[in-house]
């Protein structure tokens, strides 16, 4: 039986390090799978905000709730976590945005409410358990420069938010040279953040690949397919979530026949 992407192209713009099971799930399916990362995670190491993130950690006892809002996040967290406290705390809850962040997060003890099927923000300030917060303490791991609708939909909630910003998202050097030195032309092109999508749009107008916003573009929600069609992409599908089979999924009923 013929696999559902055969003669597929396929260009996905992951960072590296996470890069490789997407690449291999589409290359199992039959898609011919090119690879330019759009997008590298940076740990911040020096500097007030790593001074802030140390304080943090070492009040975490204190904390109420925990928000993990990405897979950088938790593996940059426990970094930290497991070195300052051995056993974690009792006190706080455990929340993770996305079913690879609630694997990755459960995987190092806790146990997690998840944000389910939907996978992003609005899923999670759904919760039960976030509803009623009124002075307690929120402590939010992600990466500098996010988004606030968590932090602001909790602060209106009353509860004492804070963010423990633990990485940078940067373009990489040699983002824009690849893209130029790219002779294919693929079917399909994924992204899976607006960021990335950003990135995306940005390195074709200086690459002189502008030829690629026809492609069909995959994005993981209906906010980066609205910012997408703003920057000017015309053919979009979008998936249900960022997660692999959602993307996938995406990705399988917009191929070409």
């Amino acid at each position: 039986m013929e696999s559902s992407l055969s003669g597929v192209r396929v260009l996905t713009t992951r960072p590296a390090h996470q890069s490789r099971d997407w690449c291999e799930l589409l290359a199992a399916e039959g898609a011919t799978v090119d690879t330019i990362p759009l997008l590298a995670i940076e740990p911040i190491e020096s500097g007030p905000e790593y001074q802030r993130t140390k304080n943090q950690v070492m009040d975490f006892d204190q904390v109420d709730h925990a928000i993990f809002v990405s897979r950088n996040a938790v593996r940059l967290a426990f970094d930290w976590l497991d070195a300052y406290w051995p056993q974690l705390p009792v006190g706080p809850r455990y929340y993770a945005i996305g079913a690879g962040t609630a694997r990755d997060l459960e995987s190092h003890g806790p146990e997690c409410t998840s944000a389910g099927g939907a996978m992003d923000s609005e899923a999670l300030l759904a919760l039960p358990s976030l509803q009623q917060v009124d002075g307690e303490r929120v402590l939010i791991f992600r990466g500098a420069g996010g988004r606030t609708l968590i932090g602001d939909t909790l602060r209106e909630r009353n509860a004492r938010v804070e963010y423990c910003e633990l990485y940078r998202r940067t373009l990489p050097a040699d983002a824009t040279r690849r893209l130029r030195e790219y002779r294919a032309t693929p079917d399909i092109i994924t992204v899976h953040s607006g960021e990335t999508l950003d990135n995306l749009a940005s390195c074709l107008q200086k690459s002189g690949r502008g030829d690629l916003f026809r492609a069909l573009l995959v994005c993981p929600s209906a906010r980066v397919g609205e910012r997408a069609r703003d920057l000017g992409f015309s053919r979009i599908a979008v998936a249900r979530n960022a997660g692999d089979a959602a993307m996938l999924a995406a990705v399988e009923n917009a191929s070409p026949d």
